[in-house]
């Protein structure tokens, strides 16, 4: 039996939905962290 796995969202999806929640919410999140996590870092 040939089995082909294939992703449940595809990376066109992801994209859109990426821009998407820039959008309503500002833009990239990577710079966005100013509260330290609980480990301090």
């Amino acid at each position: 039996m040939d089995k082909h796995n294939k992703p449940l969202l595809s990376d066109e999806f992801l994209d859109a939905l990426e821009e998407e929640i820039n959008q309503l919410y500002g833009g990239c999140m990577e710079n966005q962290d100013t509260e330290p996590n609980k480990d301090g870092l």
